[in-house]
């Protein structure tokens, strides 16, 4: 239990003020015991037990190690179930359940393991954070980095085109793993990313850069990662090793990234649009699909600013624009489709419908499953949003389902007489159709 050594006074900071809370040594006791008996529940009720209660950062904080220590000797599954049994009974915990699923994903992967079996230890929970867990674990403790190394990885993770979708993950990982590895120097993280030999591949990898920008930037963030990759590589080294550890000299040592070691500006005050109004044509399109969260922040949540403000991007990417105010929409909104879909109906009605796909496409990224992105449909009044919602959903069918067309049709029945027709479409399975009144 030596790792578990180094945790625990993380537990004691988030524990102050509730007696049934379990001290340390029979915290680590009980966590063992559940942990043999793969009681997904149990487990679940306990992280609750140590960690609830507290404010928002010594929450956030004591679940994250839980999840480390968890995580920890071949349990990737297991974490993930309990963690998904936690965002049942906690909407908090749901809405910061990707960063806890990249907690678990870096814990998976350690130096000698197959990082391909990892990597498919993993599943879809909290937008498929795990996935990109292992990435950037593999990034930061696998030795120096280089554009066949790169490209190398992915081929290996992900070599049919059957499994479009796992490539996604990769790739996008890929993304994030550059960002941290190169210290939140986004210009040089997208810069490795050119180095993918596809567009598909390199676009992905940059919304992966993008979003890790985003996320690290965001004031008042409590960024996980850093932390994670610290504890699971010192506990991965040998002892003579632990201060020169291979790849992460670079690393902050915090939960947050080093703003004063960081040369490129994360966000501008002035610019609601940065970084994509300074960046390099050819990464427009994947930066305007992560700037909904910098434009909803600054416009304090309010939907009919942050549409106005996507009104002042460039034509040709304001529809992504709208998608990523969509996309954060989702995350804000989680459980509450009639209120995601109240405030996707502001700005420009010719951009809408774009909002509306953000939502869906988040609603499936979350979970894997067309039947999430469809109930969100339903809840649209007829008409062209949720013709596009349909065929957005369609898009996400295909992705999961990239070479078994009876997989896409059978998904799109889903949506029943007011969308399938529309889904097919999106799924590539049919060609038009005209808009329902």
């Amino acid at each position: 239990m030596k790792g578990f050594i180094l945790l625990l006074p993380i537990f004691l900071l988030a524990s102050t003020g509730c007696a049934q809370k379990l001290p340390p040594t029979e915290l680590a006791t009980k966590l063992e015991q559940l942990a043999t008996a793969g009681d997904t529940a149990a487990l679940a009720k306990l992280a609750a037990r140590q960690c609830s209660g507290g404010n928002a950062d010594s929450s956030r904080q004591c679940y994250e190690d839980y999840f480390l220590e968890l995580a920890k000797g071949e349990r990737v599954q297991l974490s993930l179930g309990a963690l998904a049994r936690l965002g049942k009974d906690d909407p908090q915990v749901e809405r910061d359940g990707h960063g806890y699923t990249h907690v678990i994903g870096i814990r998976a992967w350690k130096p000698g393991d197959d990082v391909s079996a990892k990597f498919r230890s993993c599943n879809g929970l909290f937008q498929s954070g795990c996935y990109h867990g292992v990435i950037q674990a593999w990034f930061t403790q696998s030795g120096p980095i280089d554009s066949v190394r790169a490209n190398q990885l992915c081929d290996l993770i992900a070599p049919n085109p059957a499994d479009r979708w796992l490539r996604f993950q990769c790739v996008h990982g890929l993304g994030h793993g550059f960002e941290m590895v190169w210290n939140w120097e986004l210009p040089r993280a997208l810069t490795g990313c050119d180095w993918l030999v596809s567009s598909w591949d390199r676009e992905s990898c940059y919304g992966g850069a993008f979003m890790e920008n985003a996320v690290a930037a965001a004031t008042g963030s409590h960024h996980t990662s850093s932390h994670a990759l610290q504890v699971s590589a010192k506990d991965a080294a040998p002892a003579a090793m632990e201060h020169d550890m291979a790849g992460m000299k670079e690393m902050p040592h915090e939960h947050a990234p080093d703003t004063k070691t960081i040369t490129f500006k994360m966000l501008d005050s002035a610019d609601a649009l940065y970084p994509c109004s300074i960046v390099s044509a050819q990464y427009l399109r994947a930066c305007y699909q992560l700037q909904g969260g910098i434009i909803l922040r600054r416009s304090n949540r309010n939907w009919t600013a942050a549409a106005t403000t996507c009104d002042s991007a460039p034509a040709d990417v304001r529809s992504y624009c709208y998608q990523s105010i969509g996309t954060m929409t989702s995350g804000m909104t989680v459980g509450d489709d009639r209120k995601a879909a109240a405030e996707c109906a502001h700005g420009d009605p010719g951009f809408q419908p774009f909002c509306f796909a953000g939502v869906v496409k988040n609603r499936i990224d979350v979970t894997a499953k067309a039947i999430d992105g469809i109930a969100f449909c339903k809840e649209i009044p007829a008409g062209g949003n949720r013709t596009q919602c349909y065929v957005a959903v369609g898009q996400q069918i295909s992705v999961l389902h990239s070479v078994d067309l009876a997989a896409r049709a059978s998904d799109c029945a889903l949506a029943g007489s007011e969308g399938e027709a529309e889904c097919r479409v999106g799924a590539a399975l049919d060609e038009t159709v005209k808009p329902r009144k």
